[in-house]
């Protein structure tokens, strides 16, 4: 897992935060009694900058495989599905083994597999999303910059009408060409390579406030509406608009160099290793999870422990298997 001198650490900032907000999400219930609505809030907060990951992770995606010149497409084929399968089948058997060993039935197994109800929805989520990219990739590399807009603009149609349940509005108006996650990889290209006429520190403002009024926004709209209605599988403009609050700030912070004190330190060294370990993470956090739930002494005063703990230990697990031999290429690392 040798981590290479040109990265962009904004990439790998932002992957890393990606997979510890994916965490988030699982691990709210490491949380003691909630009785006050202030720590109702606290939670409920704390829940919905999770929701931030899995965008993050789609944009991170488009950034760096969008309008790229591609030898054949057997090529790019071969090589991100190799990425992404392997890894994906090895911690399926571990997670399987781990749920044997708990006593899951086989119903319950097969759930998992498919993604319902797991995390496994994102592995089948992105395998759309490569066979798709290729023709994503000529539409941008014939438009550019127009074509992105373009495509944007329908996408956001289709996430407003989405998010207030108007969508279609009529049986035969569908945009199922341009809806679904297939947006986040192309909104990704389009922040990466757009020249913005603010200065890198405008645009970093300008990032933190789109990130702290939608996600004020979002946990607003969650305890009022609850949160089955609002999260739509990530189809939502204001989870799109949290993603985008987050990955603007990130970028433009690295731009301007505010990262260059911690990129060759320990916290520097920290964020790289998490970020290449993240498919991993995505996947070990599951059985880390389930062992942690035994010991979960289901208190708020120790939830920092606890939730530092998980993280720590599903890094452990993927950076552990990538100094393996053999195993190293299906670690996910």
């Amino acid at each position: 897992m040798a981590v290479k001198k040109d990265r962009i650490f904004y990439y790998d900032f932002l992957r890393a935060f990606a997979i510890i907000a994916v965490i988030i999400c699982h691990v709210d219930f490491y949380f003691g009694p909630v009785a006050l609505p202030t720590e109702e809030i606290l939670r409920t907060t704390f829940h919905d900058i999770g929701r931030i990951g899995v965008p993050i992770f789609l944009m991170i995606s488009g950034a760096l495989l969008l309008n790229r010149d591609y030898p054949s497409l057997g090529d790019f084929l071969k090589r991100r599905f190799a990425r992404i399968i392997y890894p994906f089948i090895f911690w399926m058997i571990l997670i399987t083994l781990t749920n044997f060993y708990f006593h899951k039935p086989y119903s319950y197994m097969w759930n998992v597999f498919i993604g319902n109800p797991s995390i496994m929805w994102y592995f089948w989520t992105l395998i759309g999303i490569y066979l798709a990219i290729p023709l994503i990739n000529v539409f941008i590399r014939e438009y550019g910059e127009k074509g992105c807009k373009y495509f944007l603009a329908i996408w956001f149609i289709f996430l407003i009408l989405n998010t207030f349940n108007l969508y279609p509005l009529f049986p035969y108006f569908k945009l199922d060409y341009f809806a679904g996650f297939i947006g986040y990889p192309v909104l990704g290209y389009y922040l990466s390579t757009k020249q913005f006429k603010y200065s890198n520190r405008k645009m970093w403002i300008i990032g933190l406030i789109i990130l702290i009024v939608s996600l004020a926004v979002f946990v607003y709209a969650d305890r009022t509406y609850g949160f089955s209605t609002l999260t739509l599988m990530y189809q939502n403009i204001i989870i799109a608009f949290m993603g985008i609050g987050m990955y603007v700030l990130i970028e433009y912070l690295d731009k301007e160099n505010k990262f260059n004190s911690i990129k060759n330190n320990f916290i520097g060294k920290a964020i790289s290793s998490i970020s290449l370990c993240s498919y991993g993470m995505f996947f070990s956090h599951v059985i880390v999870i389930m062992f942690m739930s035994k010991i979960n002494p289901h208190s708020t005063l120790l939830f920092p422990l606890m939730f530092i703990a998980t993280i720590f230990l599903s890094w452990l697990l993927p950076y552990i298997f990538s100094k393996i031999p053999y195993i190293q290429k299906v670690s996910g690392a």
